[in-house]
């Protein structure tokens, strides 16, 4: 199963309020019942992001209307532009970033 509209606006909507500093990009798959949220992190994942990613997937999985099969939660630390990482079926979410990689505005 591709994803389609209705579960991208629901993960779009399990995300609120639940975005940390460390989380450069959220990106969702699907394949049949099987959902998998990948994080892309700047640093390795804090006990408070890892609780963070896992209130995502409650919410996500209490608004599906159909039972899922699996839902995996994947961390990846990774210092590559936004522009050449794995976006899966779907970017949900994607913080701003200058060419350098940063948060800091460009001088």
């Amino acid at each position: 199963m591709a994803l389609d509209d209705q579960t991208f606006i629901w993960a779009v909507k399990s995300l609120s309020g639940e975005i940390s500093t460390q989380m450069r990009m959220v990106v969702l798959k699907m394949d049949g019942r099987k959902a998998t949220f990948r994080y892309y992190l700047d640093q390795e994942p804090s006990d408070f992001t890892r609780e963070r990613a896992e209130v995502v997937a409650v919410n996500f999985d209490s608004g599906m209307s159909f039972a899922l099969g699996s839902l995996e939660i994947e961390f990846k630390h990774s210092t590559e532009p936004l522009g050449k990482l794995d976006v899966l079926d779907g970017i949900l979410f994607r913080r701003w970033e200058n060419s350098a990689c940063r948060t800091d505005a460009d001088q």
